[in-house]
């Protein structure tokens, strides 16, 4: 099996560092589905003069993902360098070869990044339709 995983194949994966593997990619692809679904809901200008006040918010959210999707893809990038959980874990991960940020925080900053642009649009949402 060929890859590109500087001769690892996905087989030698613990359990652990696939499952990790998996639901970064899923992550990744809805804080995609997600910007996007807001930016076209926005476009519409009967609602955004009609949501005026949620825009700031959604603004504020959409910056949130868009740190997860990075944090996401950084995360899901390095993981095919690895084979074992523990090695990843105490890692550090960066662009091309760069070792800037333990990984361990990158895997934090793409959960927390998440729920906090999901609790801003909620707010958000309390407060327009109050």
């Amino acid at each position: 099996m060929s890859d590109t995983t500087g001769g690892k194949k996905s087989e030698e994966m613990d359990d652990q560092l696939k499952q990790l593997f998996d639901y970064t990619k899923f992550h990744i692809g809805m804080y995609t589905t997600l910007i996007a679904g807001i930016i076209g809901v926005f476009a519409n200008d009967d609602l955004k003069e009609t949501y005026a006040a949620l825009v700031p918010f959604i603004k504020v959210s959409i910056v949130c993902f868009f740190i997860a999707g990075m944090a996401g893809g950084l995360v899901a990038s390095s993981i095919p360098f690895f084979q074992r959980w523990k090695d990843f874990q105490t890692a550090r991960l960066g662009p091309w070869s760069l070792k800037l940020v333990p990984a361990i925080l990158c895997t934090h900053v793409e959960h927390t990044a998440f729920w906090i642009g999901c609790v801003v649009a909620g707010a958000g949402l309390l407060v327009v339709l109050k």
